[in-house]
């Protein structure tokens, strides 16, 4: 059975109690991987390595930031990645919560954390390409059309060009199509890594 690593988004935490956790496992053995979302790009990348199971039998899965770094360790380590309404260009998403101390409401025991503008500004220049010759194994796109904080839409526009995408009426930020797009997902990873199947 492959594992997927998951990701979760800025300001998140994923558990083992999160219903997309749940519905992942109904068909794939799940690692779940908690990072710093406040941190730098790379003190991120480094705790996502640090955490990640590799092998032929992995890929990657995440959604919103935890979607963008799903492609991007997907493309570090030549692994299927799962984006699931990602945050395509960080540097500009995050620049919305410049400053900003927030409370993680999945974490409350936890202190507030204020997203720097250093933070940010680790991101700049650092959108997901659009070109899949710049993947090994071009990532797959999942989206909510109703995500009211990212426009699915103009993502699916941009990034049309890496292939195929799975794409669900409605919705949210949060995502909630996983059990709709399980198939897909299966489908996809059989395609991209038929030796982990």
């Amino acid at each position: 059975m492959i594992t997927l690593n998951y990701l979760h988004g800025f300001n998140s935490a994923a558990l083992e109690t999160d219903t997309k956790v749940g519905e992942l496992a109904t068909r794939f053995d799940v690692n779940r991987i908690n990072y710093d979302s406040f941190a730098s790009r790379e003190a991120i990348i480094e705790s996502i390595t640090a955490q990640s199971v590799e092998g032929e039998a992995t890929a990657f899965i995440g959604t919103s930031l935890g979607g963008y770094f799903a492609a991007v360790m997907g493309q570090r380590l030549a692994r299927p990645a799962i984006m699931v309404n990602p945050s395509c260009d960080p540097h500009w998403a995050l620049a919305h919560y410049r400053d900003m101390t927030l409370e993680n409401y999945k974490l409350p025991e936890q202190p507030p954390k204020t997203l720097t503008s250093a933070a940010i500004d680790s991101y700049r220049g650092t959108a997901l390409s659009t070109h899949p010759a710049d993947y090994p194994i071009a990532p797959l796109l999942v989206l909510d059309t109703a995500d009211e904080l990212l426009d699915a839409r103009a993502t699916l526009a941009r990034y049309a060009s890496l292939g195929e995408a799975l794409v669900f009426e409605g919705g949210s930020h949060r995502f909630e199509h996983m059990s709709d797009a399980l198939d897909g997902i299966a489908a996809y990873l059989n395609r991209s890594a038929p030796s982990a199947s």
